[in-house]
């Protein structure tokens, strides 16, 4: 026989199962215009081993002040990925504020620029290219230039390894279908016919690009040898940069390219090392030359009328082996310090 409480404590329905609904924020947020940014107007605290930094997003989700349409001054707006977003440092110390305080200052106030940066980690020229198109022209720069490290953004760019919707979708010319022509993000037709169309274009190279990237396909940067994924990876980024040109050349704006040097690039001991560990993983010798790559790429644009600032030429001056936020501001300061100096000896060049 049950007792009295056995019995009350069958009578009690069982408890509901707890239901939590938890809002997290939201930093980079998708964009069907440029594939992914920022959120504009947030506060956001980056804290690594290497840093800590709390930075403020502006009006429209990039780092940095926000600016008034109307120009007020010469402009450079710099387009790039995190080297541009700079999370690294508070704002006053990111490279585009402090080359503008030295352009002042080298000039005795002579000079007055404005130095916008468009940066998002992540991106490659092909989102570069559509966030001059949706986020820069109004401002009517003088100059734009596009912050390039090869061992990323040619990467970045392709839609081999970095898909929508927040990566490229290319547009091709109806006559050339290995033209580039305009470049789209999020899903400009259903994601299964998009899928279909990207399966029919790319076939097999859409699989395990990204583990053959580092030893498998960025060395021909330094080959005369040919790779067909190479290829059409590495024509897709110059094809894109001269979209940017155009776009440019049609507002009259002069277009350069940053060269960001890599570790390949600087030293022959790391190249060499570079050299025997993309053998290995190729499975057969391939011929690469130390220094070819930033020599034919400079030569490449050069020919396309793409202005080239080599970081190689960089001599580091603000060194800091103390607090590790001080040291990733002097990286800072020191490459506004080169960037400056190069505006300004262009500038001499051209007599203005």
């Amino acid at each position: 026989m049950l007792g009295l409480s056995t019995l009350a404590a069958a009578a009690e329905p069982a408890a509901e199962p707890e239901v939590i609904q938890t809002a997290f924020p939201v930093l980079y947020v998708q964009d069907d215009q440029v594939g992914v940014k920022l959120k504009p107007h947030t506060k956001i605290r980056f804290k690594t081993p290497y840093f800590d930094s709390t930075v403020i997003t502006n009006k429209e989700g990039f780092t940095g002040r926000s600016f008034a349409i109307e120009k007020r001054a010469y402009r450079i707006a710099i387009l790039g990925d995190s080297a541009v977003e700079s999370y690294s440092v508070s704002d006053d110390a990111r490279f585009p504020a402090v080359m503008e305080q030295l352009i002042f200052d080298k000039t005795g106030g002579k000079q007055i620029v404005e130095v916008m940066g468009f940066g998002v980690s992540g991106w490659g020229p092909a989102h570069q290219y559509a966030c001059l198109k949706h986020y820069v022209l109004k401002y009517s720069p003088d100059e734009v230039w596009i912050m390039f490290l090869p061992t990323n953004d040619f990467g970045d760019n392709t839609p081999l390894m970095n898909g929508p919707p927040t990566g490229p979708t290319f547009i091709y010319d109806d006559d050339d279908p290995e033209k580039i022509v305009d470049v789209a993000f999020g899903y400009p037709i259903p994601p299964a016919a998009l899928l279909k169309q990207r399966r029919e274009r790319y076939g097999a190279m859409l699989e395990g690009t990204r583990q053959r990237w580092t030893h498998g396909l960025l060395p021909y940067f330094w080959s005369d040898e040919k790779n067909p994924e190479w290829d059409l990876i590495e024509s897709q980024g110059v094809q894109v940069l001269g979209l940017i040109k155009k776009l440019c050349d049609r507002q009259g704006i002069k277009m350069s390219v940053v060269y960001r040097v890599t570790g390949y690039d600087q030293s022959e001991a790391n190249f060499r090392q570079f050299h025997a560990e993309s053998e290995k993983f190729l499975g057969h010798p391939i011929k690469m030359q130390f220094g070819l790559s930033w020599k034919r790429f400079e030569a490449r644009l050069a020919a396309m009328g793409i202005g080239f600032i080599n970081t190689l030429k960089q001599q580091p001056k603000h060194t800091i082996a103390t607090h590790k936020d001080a040291a990733e501001a002097a990286k800072h300061r020191d490459l506004a310090d080169f960037l400056s100096d190069a505006f300004l000896a262009r500038r001499k060049t051209q007599g203005q």
